[in-house]
């Protein structure tokens, strides 16, 4: 505590670690994310195989038990039979490799033969016939509200794009951050985005596979926590030499690179150097995570239509404003956000008044970094993994949000990064989703020439507001 006093800026990355850690574990420790959401799917696929279908089949609940066990109570036929209790078991949870390897089948207590198992298990399951018989997960009547069919479409459409907000809001702030201190742009921010995806997805793997006597951290709670905040740690240091070590080289006073091509060359280089890094890292494919989340809970229903929220989503969603909310108080009302505005509004000024443009810009830089180190966490942890130049395109996008929001603006980057999101979540809703990015472009283009400063900019550069 005493070093967080010292140096208020640690709180970027402490904060969304602590958040993850105080929303995720109870989550867990409660049970509000149910049963594996993966293995509950597999374990109904499989009722269609043991019961007549034109009977009708109705899932009542699904829950897990311990023993990587999942338990799916039903009923066929009308509301007056019995309901039925069929019980999977599983190699592994969690993020194990064996997750998915189905090992027992029970119905109401009396398991199959061995033949059976085989059958269900390596030719019914891996038919499509199994996955369009999938009778659907439970739904409790008077939980959800009634919505008309178009409200009901656009709430699941915000809903799943929770998390692009966060990210590009955060991808827009780290860009802001480095832009208002030395008016240049780094263009490796989406490799940090991937850098930060990858060491998630291969720590969670690692740390699924630990544990002291046999117990495995597979199922555990604090997975996400540990992998998460060790990328998150990974990007601030990674940030932490980028500031010393490369731009303040090319900016400090005096520089003959101070013009700014140098900047942006460097920012190349260190984008394809990265790129190859993470190659080498992951592979030319991508490693993904097994979807080791509860089941979406129905919030709103239209007709057969229903609309449904991944704890997973309200989860990360919530650590990232935690992160954006602790980025606009640290530069409100700490010394260095003082400092950091200072010298944006005149660095010179700023140096004669005491403040240490190196440590200030190695500073600015760790925090940038760290918050596109927790936006591929983010993606990681949402979609399962990322590609290595997967991070380019998400780069150049919060690149735009920065721009629309008026690029030095911390609050600004913030709505621009909300406001590109809203865009595409509703282009995606409406037209064609493979052209959501050029769409992006035009509209920056549109907004550059009716408010070339953006949101909270100015159209001459030294009057931008930060």
């Amino acid at each position: 505590m005493p070093l967080l006093r010292r140096r208020p800026e640690l709180w970027i990355l402490v904060a969304p670690i602590l958040a993850l850690a105080i929303i995720t574990v109870p989550l867990f420790l409660v049970g509000g994310p149910g049963a594996d959401a993966e293995q509950a799917r597999l374990c109904r696929m499989l009722l269609p195989a043991l019961y007549p279908q034109d009977e009708g089949i109705t899932v009542l609940d699904t829950e897990s038990s311990p023993g990587n066990a999942v338990h799916v109570t039903f009923r066929t036929g009308g509301e007056t039979n019995r309901p039925h209790l069929l019980t999977c078991r599983f190699g592994g949870i969690g993020y194990s490799a064996a997750r998915r390897d189905l090992s027992a089948v029970l119905i109401d207590g009396v398991g199959i033969g061995e033949s059976a198992l085989y059958i269900l298990r390596n030719r019914w399951l891996e038919t499509q016939f199994a996955v369009e018989a999938d009778p659907g997960p439970p739904r409790i009547a008077g939980e959800a509200i009634e919505l008309p069919r178009p409200l009901a479409l656009a709430l699941q459409h915000l809903v799943g794009g929770l998390p692009r907000l966060g990210i590009l809001a955060l991808l827009a702030v780290s860009t802001a951050l480095i832009y208002g201190l030395i008016g240049r742009i780094n263009l490796a921010l989406g490799e940090f985005l991937a850098f930060g995806g990858i060491m998630t997805t291969l720590a969670a793997l690692a740390l699924s596979g630990l544990g002291p006597g046999g117990f495995s951290l597979a199922g555990s709670p604090l997975v996400p926590v540990l992998a998460g905040g060790l990328a998150i740690t990974l990007c601030g240091l990674a940030g932490l030499v980028l500031g010393r070590r490369v731009l303040w080289p090319l900016t400090r006073p005096g520089a003959a690179a101070g013009i700014g091509q140098p900047v942006l060359v460097a920012g190349v280089g260190l984008m394809v150097a990265m790129q190859e890094v993470l190659r080498l890292s992951q592979g030319a494919g991508t490693i993904w995570l097994p979807p080791a989340h509860g089941e979406g809970q129905v919030i709103a229903v239209s007709g057969t239509f229903e609309v449904i929220l991944h704890p997973r989503l309200l989860v990360m969603a919530l650590v990232n404003a935690a992160a954006i909310l602790a980025v606009l108080w640290l530069m409100k009302r700490t010394g260095f956000g003082r400092a950091w505005r200072a010298s944006a509004d005149d660095p010179e000024a700023a140096r004669l008044c005491g403040v240490d443009p190196e440590a200030l810009l190695a500073r600015t830089a760790m925090l940038a970094i760290a918050l596109a180190g927790l936006a591929g966490t983010t993606i990681a942890l949402n979609y399962g993994g990322i590609h290595f130049s997967g991070g380019t395109m998400m780069g150049l996008t919060g690149l735009i949000a920065a721009i629309l929001g008026g690029i030095g603006s911390i609050g600004g980057a913030v709505l621009g990064g909300l406001a590109i999101g809203l865009f595409q979540i509703g282009w995606s809703a409406l037209m064609d989703i493979a052209l959501w990015e050029l769409a992006s472009f035009v509209l920056l283009t549109l907004a550059l020439i009716l408010r070339p400063g953006g949101f909270f900019g100015f159209a001459e550069g030294p009057m931008r507001k930060v």
